[in-house]
């Protein structure tokens, strides 16, 4: 029993690392494979919009798709940016940590829209329509790329990092208020000190 606040106190004090790590890695799986295609030219395109053909140059994929994709992993660089930075600074100052988690939260959030959103469609997320009517034809299938589904987990991993920072802290910060009032372990009420001076005269 003893060893378990502490146990707890270095489970919490790991938070801000594994948020700042976390942050990095969605800033990194943006700008990877958010969708790949096994037809025709097998396009991949990244989540900033980088598509990528077998046996093509750069040159020729670029003057074919300039203009015709869409980047919705720059929300997810700027989300992993944020709480990178908000993870420093809740590291750093513990005064600032209600609201380093709530940049963090609402990172994550921002990031895991953006990436179901996109798994559930990535063709129509990645490609403007432009492109399709242009060609007169519809996209190829497009997959989910390794990207895409490592944004999807990082984020759903920030958030249950934010779930048990709110618990926990909540928790702490409850206790050590009963403490402070003079709760014992069980949370029943202490016995008072008797002084010498509550004796009879």
């Amino acid at each position: 029993m003893t060893q378990r606040p502490e146990v707890l106190a270095r489970l919490i004090a790991l938070v801000w690392p594994v948020a700042f790590v976390s942050g990095l890695l969605l800033v990194a799986f943006a700008q990877v494979r958010w969708g790949v295609s096994d037809e025709g030219v097998r396009p991949s395109i990244t989540g900033l919009g980088r598509v990528s053909v077998p046996g093509a140059t750069d040159e020729d994929v670029d003057y074919f798709f300039d203009g015709q994709t869409r980047r919705p992993g720059l929300v997810v660089v700027v989300a992993g940016s944020a709480i990178a930075a908000a993870a420093l600074v809740g590291w750093w100052k513990r005064p600032a940590r209600p609201v380093a988690m709530a940049v963090i939260g609402i990172g994550a959030v921002t990031a895991l829209v953006v990436g179901i959103r996109t798994v559930r469609d990535p063709a129509a997320h990645l490609f403007s329509d432009r492109l399709t009517q242009a060609l007169d034809l519809d996209l190829p299938d497009i997959q989910p790329g390794y990207g895409l589904v490592g944004v999807v987990g990082v984020a759903g991993v920030l958030l249950a990092v934010v779930a048990f920072w709110l618990v926990t802290t909540w928790t702490v910060g409850r206790g050590a208020a009963g403490r402070r009032v003079g709760e014992g372990p069980d949370g029943v009420q202490a016995n008072p000190t008797i002084s010498r001076t509550d004796g009879p005269s």
